[in-house]
């Protein structure tokens, strides 16, 4: 249990240490009409996209581990290494690609989006569905400045192929755990740590109001400048215990 447990507490960490999430979470909790809501109800939509994501992985893990100590183990078949090997390349893509980010010093994708300064990501793609569907602008009211926060914290969990793929990950992970009460606590300590970034700024603007707007240049030039390193490196370890752990189970 203590390596299945670790791997779940990486990745968990691997979506803490994101710098997206948490700056477009400090970025709603700025809003200038109703923040605290915003903040909130966005922290809201990222815990609905982070359990679509672990349902994902609890779906495509070929077989539960046998629920008895004393039960057989299933044999290893093709179906469950292609799924480890697929996650393994999943994470090493997303581990890399932090790293080349890192490595660049890029923007921070999605706080330029939200901000209207970048037309192609996730994050303005779900700005222009809502555009289309309710109308933008400054003066959105109160109502659809929550739907959208709502929809964005969603996106940025269940949408986003990054952390889609490492919720999904970590719900394939957990059903390698044998006892149900072990699995649950894995479960329980990759949620809420990988639901932090999300809530933080809730959690700030709600015990002090206008925090966030103050912090968030200097979190953004801190989460720029480390969270991808430790990010990068998170991921890759994690797709390496996968990977080997794919191996060692080959057919």
């Amino acid at each position: 249990m203590n390596a299945h447990l670790t791997v779940l507490a990486s990745l968990g960490a691997a979506i803490l240490l994101s710098p997206e999430i948490l700056i477009l979470g400090l970025i709603m909790a700025s809003d200038r009409r109703a923040p605290k809501l915003v903040a909130w109800m966005y922290a809201l939509g990222a815990a609905v996209g982070l359990a679509v994501g672990l349902a994902i992985g609890f779906l495509v893990a070929p077989e539960a581990a046998p629920a008895a100590a004393e039960a057989k183990p299933a044999h290893p078949n093709w179906a469950e290494f292609i799924v480890r090997a697929l996650i393994a390349g999943a994470l090493f893509w997303i581990g890399a690609q932090r790293l080349a980010h890192a490595w660049r010093a890029a923007p921070i994708e999605g706080a330029d989006e939200v901000e209207g300064h970048a037309k192609h990501g996730i994050v303005a793609k779900v700005k222009g569905w809502f555009t289309s569907k309710f109308g933008g602008g400054v003066d959105l009211s109160t109502s659809r400045r929550c739907l959208r926060s709502l929809a964005l914290g969603f996106a940025v969990n269940g949408i986003h192929p990054k952390s889609l793929a490492v919720a999904i990950a970590a719900g394939h992970q957990a059903m390698q755990v044998t006892e149900a009460e072990a699995r649950t606590l894995g479960i329980a300590v990759f949620s809420v740590i990988a639901i932090a970034p999300a809530i933080a700024p809730a959690v700030i603007e709600t015990a002090h109001a206008g925090a966030c707007a103050s912090i968030k240049e200097s979190t953004e030039r801190f989460m720029k400048k480390n969270g991808r390193w430790m990010s990068a490196a998170i991921l890759l370890a994690a797709a390496g215990y996968v990977a080997w752990n794919a191996w060692k189970n080959m057919p």
